[in-house]
């Protein structure tokens, strides 16, 4: 519930994997937003951001989505590979929201989506098609 509203979401987790490539590109042309996740541990998650970010904004018919980048496993500080400057600097130079979570934590993971959740009711409040 963000301002007492009820948000309901259907999420696909990929896990970035190849094999489910065709299957992102076609959900995500109709995806209000969207959450890419890397992890702070491997270095290569992170730089494999800009491809996935390129391929959203290619492939959505919707130059409004709201897109959020997180930074998981911050748990794990002594295994952090990415330094949270790096991720926030790429974050804001690509005008996306960014938070770092730990979900074995419980660290900023409802934080995230309330989050991602107020940006896609102010972008639907700012499309007159909604309104």
């Amino acid at each position: 519930m963000v301002e007492g509203r009820t948000i309901k979401a259907q999420i696909w987790d990929t896990a970035g994997e190849e094999r489910y490539r065709a299957i992102t590109s076609a959900y995500s042309r109709d995806a209000l937003g969207a959450l890419l996740v890397y992890d702070v541990t491997k270095p290569t998650t992170f730089e494999k951001m800009s491809r996935w970010l390129r391929e959203l904004r290619r492939d959505h018919a919707d130059s409004n989505i709201v897109i959020m980048l997180i930074g998981n496993k911050t748990d794990l500080k002594h295994l952090r590979a990415v330094a949270t400057e790096d991720a926030q600097s790429y974050a804001e130079k690509e005008g996306l929201s960014f938070i770092e979570t730990s979900t074995v934590e419980a660290t900023n993971v409802e934080k995230a989506f309330q989050t991602i959740s107020q940006r896609f009711i102010e972008q639907l409040e700012k499309d007159t098609f909604f309104r």
